[in-house]
């Protein structure tokens, strides 16, 4: 019952039985968790302020874009779960999902999670992460020759993210955000972009994040 519970994310308090401080180590997640702790297109609609999403990909392998940008330093802001950004990292496995709200879409999510063999692998990773992503300002999609700036990052509570501005871009605009969780033995990497993306990517990783922890 705990377990079922736990994995909707909610977790059990009432006044005989109340919630316990957990004090011991997280057990590790395994791969046959993954896919369900991203959220599901209503609930990412939502955070997006979009009317509807719809799954348009899901993979259980990485994405290689790093031919089609420039510099190779930007490619993890570029896009999430990139194959070439997690090379020699050490992850088991991911599970990504792209959504958008269909034809001449104006809200686009890349939702994913990469397990790691214990927490420590993970932390690892998230400390590489948060001491690269400053090498990065700008970019170039090499294929569309679009443009990009690279706003402010934040380095907070396990998570980086950042936001990202087309130049140039049609109005209302167009910018990405993205953001990187680490919990437990897991990373979470998502990236969400529309006219004005905000904290959207943040948000949605802390919510996948929250399921992460829901595992115990």
């Amino acid at each position: 019952l705990y377990r079922l519970a736990a994995g909707c994310g909610y977790s059990i308090s009432n006044a005989s039985s109340p919630t316990p401080t957990r004090t011991m180590i997280p057990r590790p997640l395994v791969e046959r968790e993954l896919a369900g702790l991203l959220l599901s297109p209503e609930q990412a609609a939502a955070t997006m302020g979009a009317t509807a999403l719809m799954v348009s990909e899901s993979q259980t392998a990485m994405s290689d874009h790093s031919a089609i940008m420039a510099p190779p330093e930007c490619l993890a802001i570029d896009g999430a779960a990139e194959l070439q950004v997690y090379a020699n990292s050490g992850y088991r496995a991911e599970r990504d999902q792209s959504l958008n709200d269909g034809d001449d879409f104006k809200h686009y999510l890349k939702q994913s999670v990469v397990l790691f063999p214990y927490l420590e692998k993970a932390a690892e990773f998230f400390q590489a992460s948060a001491e690269q992503w400053p090498a990065c300002h700008q970019y170039t999609h090499t294929q569309s020759g679009s443009q990009w700036t690279v706003g402010e990052i934040t380095n907070a509570n396990g998570a980086l993210s950042v936001v990202a501005t087309q130049q140039d871009a049609a109005a209302p605009g167009w910018g990405c955000g993205r953001a990187l969780v680490h919990r437990n033995n897991v990373i979470v990497d998502v990236n969400t972009c529309s006219a004005d993306p905000a904290d959207t990517a943040l948000k949605i990783a802390d919510q996948i994040a929250t399921n992460v922890t829901a595992q115990w």
